[in-house]
């Protein structure tokens, strides 16, 4: 893709980002395209969103050609993609305001050399099918969210997560079977 060509998809998602009015009632058509505006935009700088999905307004995203939506997915407002490593986000997935994701670990492991020179390791996020996750929810590098998964806000997932469970807390753990 031309880079001309990308920073014209790059500026029109950082107006149409701005742009959130889901909640004022005349507005709802308008809401509707600029969210399908959002998408041509991350879909022209690379992303791979399927049918039916967006991402809500105010986002941030390092990387969008590192990041692959599904169908009938969605990503809500203020989301924060550090997609260095890739993102996989599968069909039929909510999600709520705020969420972290974090593709890339800070190295630490050579004792001779400052913390901030050592550079950082890079692991990608999966998110299945059929998958809940609440407000505020942080989701660190290499993690595999398994289908049918409920992430309850304010949860922070250091490892993977095994299909058909709630999970809560910091770090997130398994609380109970999802019927």
């Amino acid at each position: 893709m031309g880079r001309l060509k990308f920073l014209a998809f790059t500026l029109v998602y950082s107006l149409l980002n701005r742009i959130d009015l889901r909640y004022v009632s005349p507005f709802k058509v308008l809401s509707s395209l600029v969210e399908q505006g959002r998408v041509v935009s991350l879909r022209g700088m690379g992303c791979r969103i399927g049918k039916s999905s967006f991402v809500r307004s105010r986002s941030f995203i390092t990387t969008p050609s590192m990041i692959s939506i599904g169908k009938n997915s969605k990503v809500g407002p203020y989301a924060e993609l550090w997609s260095y490593g890739g993102i996989e986000i599968g069909d039929d997935v909510e999600i709520g305001s705020r969420l972290v994701v974090h593709t890339d670990e800070h190295r630490i492991d050579d004792p001779g050399l400052p913390l901030t020179k050592q550079g950082s390791v890079h692991a990608k996020v999966i998110v299945g099918d059929d998958v809940y996750i609440g407000s505020s929810v942080t989701i660190l590098s290499g993690v595999t969210i398994g289908n049918r998964v409920i992430v309850a806000a304010g949860s922070v997932v250091i490892k993977d997560l095994e299909s058909g469970y709630l999970y809560a807390g910091v770090p997130a753990t398994k609380k109970r079977k999802i019927n």
